[in-house]
């Protein structure tokens, strides 16, 4: 069955789960956060959004699951806002803040990577598969990082960055083991 001859599976009542808001509340910060982020004088006014934005990351998942709210819009949206926002700040803080243009380099090759192996999934399965736990814990030190590059740049930015290798190199081995095997057990 192709993706195009499924019912639609996104009911509209997934647009007001308590989690699914958190995350369409960060896709709309998206666009700020990176607009501060380009500015040096509206520095704090960066912090901020990048931190409310990211808390809202840390939140949505853990609300869905306590309120049986799990929804294919939820992991739809969850990780392009994610990957919008992240990659988006490590763009502008290369350029602005001494980011590092090659860790730049690998995050965004790491999520085309994650993006085309999921849209292939979703053609072939119409299954969304939900992140790693290293996927997860790679967010969380890449926002890190990246509030630390905002805040004091490579000086603080850089230890965080160096942490947050470990579990994006594992969380690279896993996706690719996963597309892998999904492709293989079609």
């Amino acid at each position: 069955m192709r993706l195009r001859d499924l019912p639609a599976t996104i009911e509209p009542r997934e647009l007001l789960y308590p989690s699914n808001l958190l995350t369409l509340s960060r896709l709309l910060l998206v666009a700020p956060t990176l607009a501060y982020l380009r500015r040096p004088e509206r520095r704090r006014a960066a912090l901020l959004c990048l931190a409310l934005a990211m808390l809202t990351d840390a939140v949505d998942g853990p609300i869905a699951r306590a309120r049986g709210e799990e929804s294919r819009l939820g992991k739809l949206l969850d990780p392009i806002a994610d990957k919008l926002l992240i990659d988006g700040a490590a763009v502008i803080l290369s350029q602005t803040r001494g980011f590092p243009w090659w860790a730049t380099g690998l995050l965004l090759f790491r999520d085309a990577g994650i993006i085309a192996a999921a849209v292939l999934l979703l053609r072939r399965r119409a299954q969304i598969s939900s992140a790693e736990l290293t996927g997860k814990a790679t967010t969380a030190l890449l926002t890190l990082a990246a509030l630390l590059y905002v805040a004091d740049g490579p000086r603080s930015g850089k230890p965080a960055l160096y942490a947050a290798l470990v579990p994006f190199a594992l969380s690279f081995v896993q996706y690719g083991r996963r597309f892998l095997r999904a492709i293989r057990d079609r």
